[in-house]
């Protein structure tokens, strides 16, 4: 007697569920894609800390240090000029004016969102940036 063979069924996948799973896996890389997109952004205080680790020694330039300062007492739009002059002084590398910047990009970006919010000091110090930078 010649022994049957039993094959498995083979499972025909359906083209609206091959469809419905594109999408799926399609949905979920684009969520995937927008989590990390979307990190929340440094504030100043961050950005401050960040530029003062990237420093180091470039910290006893005096542009440096009153950016800094300007930047601790909350003075985020003084702090923002000051970083501006910094920026122009001699002696910081790539890196170190790199950090400058976005130190200058949160602070701004910080300025923006408490603007926003209806804090007339944020609207200030966002005036006192544009005049700076229009001279």
């Amino acid at each position: 007697m010649a022994a049957e063979t039993q094959t498995a069924p083979t499972r025909m996948i359906s083209p609206s569920r091959s469809i419905q799973h594109r999408i799926l896996s399609a949905l979920a890389t684009g969520l995937l894609v927008l989590a990390a997109g979307c990190s929340k952004e440094p504030t100043a205080a961050q950005g401050v800390a960040d530029l003062e680790t990237s420093l180091g020694k470039a910290t006893e330039n005096p542009a440096v240090q009153l950016a800094i300062a300007a930047a601790k007492t909350n003075d985020l739009g003084f702090g923002v000029v000051a970083l501006q002059e910094a920026k122009r002084a001699p002696g910081l590398s790539a890196e170190q004016l790199q950090s400058v910047e976005q130190t200058s990009q949160a602070i701004i970006q910080e300025l923006l969102r408490r603007a926003d919010a209806g804090d007339a000091r944020a609207k200030a110090d966002l005036q006192l940036i544009e005049r700076s930078r229009s001279q």
